[in-house]
């Protein structure tokens, strides 16, 4: 076991990794933070325990010994990867955090056993027994823009999935993963004005706890709802905090007023990065390094230019990563709602004589009308390559005919819910972990800076997936609940501005490689895989 550690609470060498208790039985390695191990700490002390350190992650080695395996997942609360290794039991667990926030990758073939948090590591220490590429992760990707968990690029490789818990048995070699927590969508039955008083006080308690910090701490500020308001709640407990943002000069999109006036109401030391459009060159080269793996999301240039000009002046930064999935804020939960509607509806049988929404061209909404399986309709709605497309690429890269490449989606897909909440569940399971959290840390962690996303605590995750529907998009508007909760807190200006998203502009670059490859996935993969 070991750890390159990036030193946050409790900087001294007895916060050193992996801790090993006294007797030498037990010993941990923890990646991410604890929020809540103050007081786990507490409970542990009057339970006999001494601690040799003021490191979150010593209340996983011994809440381990007090409240075993489930008992500790159960218990602790934050952003984080926990490896047990157990000597008298000779077993090795992980747990992996509810939503998916940090990553473990691990290989098995059978009698040989290793973990990492960098798919890198694995192939490295495999040398040249590195595994086989698996072919059906590489269609996976071409439908989902990544490649979801539990699998990898390579066979044998696997991710450890959100909410896991994972045991491997050193007598035996035998692995067996399972899930400690799950998602409830059962809706509460309270007044928005009850609702409301309840979801701030819960905003304003989640972003306090994460603010717990050794070192210096800072706010992603882009100008949004949920990064607004993280740093509004945050500037509370911070006197004069730190603010960065990016923006897309030249591209006219800039966000640069709202972040700036969110900066000064905050009374923020507000810093900001240029993005230039020369940053894209090497696009696929970068993203191979910091991924290891094809992924599509082509923001992680700009997430990585404010992450490394963030770390000259922090170690610790808060995002708002999440809000869109926990308080419905994608323009796409609409455009499913729309679809699903006039698919069953009578206008579909009059689609020309019925006015078309101007975000949704009429060739698309033709498209997606006649996909009549939901989740394939989502698959495509959310970008994946056109069925004749994926019909030439299951036979280029030898997919079997009945492979399903809508598992991901399948598996969490709730026919039970209405179709806003039914894409928000998904998302949640797929999107979330797979894609904006793991494009966060890699290139946060690529230049030593830890990013946290408050929102996406297990309480304020919990209460907003029990929403009812009204509630979420009150007056009909993305994250209408969220913004009348927020009213008085922040302006208007930013509460009911349209959204824009943290995409890079196109300034032709995306042009150039779908006039050439097809499809921003078809060049990634031309690009770093050689397959065309």
């Amino acid at each position: 076991m070991g750890q390159r550690r990036l030193s946050i609470i409790d900087l001294s060498d007895a916060g050193r990794q992996p801790m090993v208790t006294e007797d030498k039985n037990v010993a941990i390695t923890v990646n991410g933070e604890i929020y809540n191990f103050k007081a786990l700490r507490t409970e542990l002390e009057k339970a006999g325990y001494t601690f040799f350190s003021q490191s979150d992650s010593e209340v996983a080695l011994y809440g381990y010994q007090h409240w075993g395996l489930e008992g500790l997942a159960k218990r602790i609360e934050g952003m984080y990867i926990v490896i047990i290794f157990d000597a008298e039991k000779q077993k090795l667990f992980a747990i992996r955090d509810r939503v998916g926030i940090k990553p473990l990758y691990y290989f098995h073939d059978g009698h040989r056993f290793a973990w990492a948090s960098e798919l890198k590591a694995l192939t490295s220490w495999l040398g040249k027994e590195e595994p086989s590429v698996d072919e059906s992760a590489i269609f996976d990707f071409l439908t989902y823009r990544f490649i979801p968990a539990p699998k990898s690029l390579y066979r044998g490789i696997y991710k450890l999935p959100a909410a896991s818990l994972m045991r491997f048995s050193l007598t035996e070699s035998t692995i067996s993963v399972q899930p400690y927590w799950s998602l409830s969508v059962e809706e509460r039955d309270e007044s928005h004005t009850d609702l409301r008083k309840e979801l701030v006080s819960l905003l304003e308690q989640n972003v306090e706890d994460q603010l717990i910090s050794d070192v210096p701490l800072g706010f992603l500020l882009s100008g949004g709802i949920d990064s607004s308001i993280v740093t509004y709640m945050g500037a509370k407990e911070a006197s004069q905090p730190l603010t960065f943002y990016v923006d897309f000069t030249g591209s006219g999109r800039t966000e640069a007023p709202y972040a700036k006036e969110v900066a000064t109401l905050t009374n923020s030391h507000h810093r900001s990065f240029t993005f230039l459009n020369i940053e894209m060159e090497n696009l696929a080269e970068k993203m191979a390094n910091w991924f290891d793996e094809p992924f599509g999301d082509t923001s992680c240039v700009p997430t990585y230019l404010i992450s490394e000009f963030a770390r000259r002046h922090v170690t610790v930064v808060l995002s708002g990563d999440g809000g869109d999935e926990l308080f419905g804020g994608y323009p796409w939960y609409a455009d499913y709602k729309l679809i699903h509607d006039l698919q069953n509806s009578k206008v579909f049988s009059n689609l020309p004589m019925f006015p078309i929404p101007s975000w949704l061209p009429h060739k698309r909404l033709i498209e997606l009308l006649q996909i009549k399986d939901p989740i394939a309709m989502y698959a495509r709605l959310r970008k994946s390559l056109p069925e004749k497309k994926l019909i030439l690429w299951s036979k280029k890269l030898g997919i079997p005919g009945d492979y399903d490449a809508l598992w991901a989606y399948r598996a969490h897909f709730n026919q039970k819910l209405s179709p806003r909440k039914a894409a928000q569940v998904m998302d949640f399971h797929t999107y979330l972990p797979d894609d904006i959290l793991t494009k966060v840390d890699r290139v946060s962690m690529a230049v030593g800076l830890e990013c946290r996303p408050p929102l996406l605590s297990t309480k304020i995750v919990e209460f907003a997936f029990g929403l009812p529907e009204e509630f979420i998009y009150k007056n009909n508007l993305l994250k209408g609940g969220l913004k009348y909760s927020l009213e008085g807190l922040l302006p208007g200006s930013i509460l009911y501005r349209k959204k824009q998203g943290f995409s890079v502009p196109d300034f032709g670059w995306k042009s150039n490689l779908r006039s050439q490859y097809g499809s921003i996935q078809e060049a990634l993969l031309q690009q770093t895989l050689g397959y065309e």
